[in-house]
């Protein structure tokens, strides 16, 4: 019996907790806060989005340095960067700027307006009356969105990651912090045409660590861009020894001074990529590494400002790969359990919202370019020797699409028919594929040969000429390739012929060509001066299909085997239904397209008053079983005097499923 009541949360803290959590966050630095796993003090990247997918800690950890990787020509590691001093500088950090001037200040994003009439402005409903939910989940809807309390805070707690609009530009009165440009190292100018004898890096390192030692309390960012690329740094900045002690040199400063100091470093991998062992070593000395892979604009679509379509900026922009996470706790994997690092990432840029992170998924399917067959037009079977076999890709599509007829590809390519890896049309149906769609009226079966054939001896006046004309067309369309080939031909002929007249012209002992000479050389190449461009006869036109000649056909009688009503059965209940002749049965019974899935059934029909041995019962229910399967048979029962309604329906088909268990 319990003596507890119901709705109340059992808990062994005591009430003051809450009041002592928020005390000790009061005594952290502006822009800090304890981590939700093991309390370590963590600062915003600037950009929510990338704060929640560092290992669940809700932030940057402090002491830990995060590299972004960048393919290709675009520069999102760039607004990472931006927004991280943006960051800095408004929560009154000191910002240490490596590569750029000064001068980058001005390109950091402003403070973003608050929309008034948006829903993160408005206050928060009191606790008494939020939805009364089990209490352990009712953080989790925070946590995994894009705004997790970092924007949503009321104005009495400090916020701890800022909204930037790119489209303006941060402010001197928003700035509590202070930027500071470090030693150069680009290669050298005029004005300093003696190279330092000092490695840039080491001057950085010691200038750095200058800073954090007269500034024992305040917090420090480091901003390292597109490290090693020969538009900052000098030539002898790439070497190993170079690099990677600068590498060493942060780490040590990180792991000294672990409750003040951040690095997010970016770097270009189009010039120096991951498979070389330079980058890997580069990799290793970093707490976190994830790659920026961006993804081609699509041609004809809107930008991701234009207001006119809001869900532009909602499309991805590009892949994004978490290669390590930057933290692990003492329990070894850093919150990873928590986190969305293990799917496919996508990112997306927009002005107002910055940089957001979310799980990739594949756009709606658009409107094909070609027009779907509607479903009140009628798919052609052609009846050729016995076999039912489809042409148009159009008609294959429709009824694989809206009726789950796969059939089987069986055309081979006329130039190599031995290469049978790669089929393609015509499709083959099955008899039972043929009378479904034939009783579901959406085909016809035409016997080819003898419809040709009456065809071409009852054709009136009309859809003879039309006929005619339609030849004239194919003929016209062939005769324009061909006169443009005789044109290219003809050019060829003509550059040659003035090369060959060139280099005799250039010969300084006068002598002429063999070809000019009239000798026929055995080995000799060059097409001859005198020889007129050869003529490029144009072949008759011979049609490779009768769809203009025969515009219907007759109804050919089909012949279906006694398990047709167990197929019409399955189909009509939406299953995908292949031959199941490997699996020991009649047929494999899918659940969608077989593409997408694999068969839930193995199906036999049987007659209705069909003695089945037990032992075909059970061999058939463990070999469905051994393949993952269950065994389905099925059954029709015969049709009483005026049930033929029924039987049409598909109503008088039993089916049961059998699987073998163990006891």
């Amino acid at each position: 019996m319990s003596f507890t009541k119901r709705n109340t949360v059992l808990s062994s803290a005591r009430p003051g907790n809450a009041a002592d959590q928020r005390k000790a966050e009061k005594q952290l630095a502006p822009g800090l806060r304890p981590s939700p796993l093991d309390a370590r003090p963590t600062t915003s990247t600037g950009t929510t989005s990338l704060d929640q997918l560092l290992a669940g800690h809700g932030g940057l950890p402090m002491g830990t340095c995060l590299l972004v990787e960048e393919q290709g020509t675009t520069d999102f590691s760039g607004v990472l960067l931006r927004y991280y001093a943006a960051e800095g500088l408004v929560q009154g950090h000191h910002v240490h700027l490596v590569g750029f001037p000064l001068e980058w200040k001005h390109q950091l994003p402003g403070l973003a307006t608050p929309d008034p009439k948006s829903k993160s402005a408005l206050s928060a409903a009191p606790h008494e009356e939020k939805m009364k939910i089990a209490w352990r989940y009712e953080s989790l809807g925070n946590a995994s969105s894009p705004g997790f309390s970092a924007r949503t805070e009321s104005s009495s707690v400090a916020t701890f990651c800022h909204s930037f609009d790119l489209s303006k530009r941060l402010m001197t009165s928003s700035c509590k912090g202070s930027i500071w440009p470090t030693p150069s190292t680009g290669p050298p100018t005029l004005q300093h045409a003696t190279p330092s004898s000092v490695s840039p890096f080491k001057a950085i390192i010691k200038h750095i660590k200058a800073k954090l030692e007269t500034s024992p309390t305040e917090i420090h960012r480091v901003v390292v861009p597109s490290l090693l690329s020969p538009t900052l740094y000098a030539s002898g900045c790439t070497q190993p020894s170079e690099v990677l002690q600068f590498l060493h040199g942060l780490r040590a400063l990180l792991r000294q001074y672990s409750g003040q100091l951040t690095v997010l470093i970016t770097m270009p991998t189009s010039l120096f990529p991951r498979n070389t062992g330079l980058v890997r070593w580069m990799e290793i000395l970093c707490d976190g590494v994830i790659e920026l892979i961006s993804l081609p604009a699509r041609p004809g679509a809107a930008a991701p400002s234009d207001k006119k379509d809001p869900k532009a900026n909602e499309q991805p922009q590009g892949l994004l790969k978490v290669h390590t996470l930057p933290v692990y706790h003492e329990k070894g994997c850093g919150g990873a359990e928590t986190s969305a690092f293990r799917e496919t990432l996508s990112f997306s840029l927009s002005a107002s919202k910055g940089l957001i992170i979310k799980p990739y998924s594949l756009p709606p399917m658009e409107e094909e370019e070609h027009k779907e067959k509607s479903p009140a037009s009628t798919v052609r079977i052609s009846c050729i020797g016995g076999r039912y076999l489809v042409f148009d890709i159009e008609d294959v599509v429709y009824i694989r699409r809206h009726h789950g007829i796969c059939a089987i590809l069986m055309g081979t390519m006329p130039q190599n028919p031995t290469q049978n890896i790669f089929l393609g049309l015509p499709i083959e149906l099955y008899a039972e594929e043929a009378r479904l769609l034939i009783d579901k009226k959406v085909a016809f079966v035409a016997d080819e040969a003898t419809v040709h054939l009456s065809q071409l001896k009852t054709m009136d006046p009309t859809a003879r000429s039309a006929y005619l004309q339609s030849l004239k067309m194919q003929r016209k369309t062939a005769q324009l390739g061909f006169e443009d080939a005789k044109a290219k031909s003809k050019a060829q002929y003509k550059r040659r012929a003035q090369a060959t007249t060139a280099s005799s012209s250039d010969n300084p002992n006068g002598a002429e060509p063999a070809s000019s000479r009239g000798e026929d050389s055995l080995f000799d190449s060059r097409p001859s001066q005198s020889a007129p461009a050869a003529k490029l006869a144009l072949p008759a036109v011979t049609p490779t299909t009768s769809n203009a000649l025969v515009a219907s056909g007759g109804s050919v009688p089909i012949q279906v085997p006694a398990s047709y009503p167990l197929y019409r059965f399955l189909n009509t209940r939406g299953y995908y239904i292949t031959p199941g002749l490997r699996f020991g049965g009649d047929y494999s019974v899918y659940p969608g397209d077989p593409f997408r899935f694999h068969a839930h059934y193995m199906a036999n029909n049987y007659g209705w008053d069909e003695k089945v041995p037990m032992l075909d019962f059970v061999t058939s229910g463990r070999l469905g079983t051994a393949v993952k399967k269950s065994f389905l048979f099925g059954s029709q029962q015969p049709a009483a005097a005026g049930d033929s309604e029924v039987a049409e329906a598909g109503e008088d088909v039993r089916v049961f499923c059998i699987e073998w268990a163990g006891m």
